[in-house]
């Protein structure tokens, strides 16, 4: 099987969407499926269409995609959809439609979470088209639990991390973190890119970091807040759940809240975050336990993926 992907892979600390194209080619190298960028190959069965856009060098988008199709009928396309309009509306207005708009010429549609899939049915996608939702997983050789350990009579170690620093990424709430938690009993730490119109002045800021270097901080700590909005799924907080911590997170956080309620407290504003931290600590081995870990690995999503495209094959 000869499978093309649309968008390179990407070894250093960047977007969720470019891990999954990593972690996915590492998984189907390893099955010794072949993996190639170059759309001018021959005999290729899967087009797996990560962006619609072209590229910098002005091919592999849609209309590269529609072009190869023409030329070899029986070469299937596979969308993945991972990103709304709503979390960052000022410079993507256009992306609905140009999704929709590539939607034409897949054959199936793959969706990372039912919160984005009921999000573009209400854009226009039609639901009777080949879809299916998987969400997102991690590399548990990364992200794995620490062993069991106690919050008592020590600083409950609190963090978050983002790639962006969009302000949706949560920054009402890490902002209201660093001027109204209890400092002297917790900390608080950040790791990513902070927005520019803030400077901290208690919670730790840690520069980007990628692979086995986030997973060591993450189970550094106790407790792991997103304040994320309208959320595709994200990766954040799986990784930090795969590390062993329990999550805070918003009612409008998206995908996100599909993935935490088991394990985690929902909050609707920033002045609701001090209780939920109580809350957790409370009952802080009982979050711990109800994380599954199966849910959270990557393999398991990309063994979905394989199980799309078998399907695919069977489909005339």
């Amino acid at each position: 099987m000869k499978i093309y992907f649309n968008r390179p892979i990407k070894k250093e600390a960047w977007g969720g969407g470019s891990h999954f194209i990593t972690g996915f080619y590492e998984y189907l190298i390893k099955l010794g499926v072949n993996v190639c960028f170059d759309l001018d190959s021959k005999n290729i069965d899967f087009i797996f269409m990560f962006d619609p856009r072209p590229d910098s060098s002005g091919k592999n988008g849609v209309n590269h995609i529609y072009q190869y199709i023409q030329m070899s009928p029986k070469t299937k396309v596979i969308q993945r959809i991972n990103d709304t309009d709503i979390a960052r509306p000022l410079d993507k207005p256009w992306r609905i439609e140009l999704l929709l708009y590539a939607n034409q010429i897949a054959s199936h549609t793959i969706f990372i979470s039912k919160w984005l899939k009921n999000h573009y049915i209400e854009k226009g996608f039609n639901d009777k088209k080949n879809h299916t939702v998987i969400t997102n997983g991690c590399n548990q050789k990364y992200y794995f639990p620490k062993n069991k350990k106690s919050i008592k009579d020590r600083k409950v170690k609190i963090i978050t991390h983002h790639w962006s620093d969009n302000y949706m990424k949560g920054f009402d709430i890490y902002n209201y973190l660093d001027q109204h938690l209890d400092f002297q009993n917790y900390e608080f730490s950040y790791m990513g890119r902070y927005n520019k119109q803030y400077a901290p002045k208690n919670i730790k800021l840690i520069p980007p970091k990628y692979g086995m270097e986030v997973g060591n901080v993450l189970r550094a700590h106790d407790i792991y807040i997103t304040g994320a909005k309208f959320e595709a799924c994200g990766m954040h907080h799986i990784e930090a759940a795969s590390c062993g911590l329990p999550v805070i997170y918003h009612k409008d956080g998206g995908g996100i809240v599909e993935m935490c309620k088991s394990h985690g407290v929902e909050v609707e504003n920033e002045q609701q975050v001090l209780h939920a931290i109580e809350k957790i600590i409370k009952n802080y081995n009982v979050y711990c336990q109800k994380i599954d870990y199966d849910r959270l690995s990557e393999e398991e999503s990309y063994k979905k993926y394989l199980n799309v495209m078998e399907k695919e094959n069977h489909v005339k």
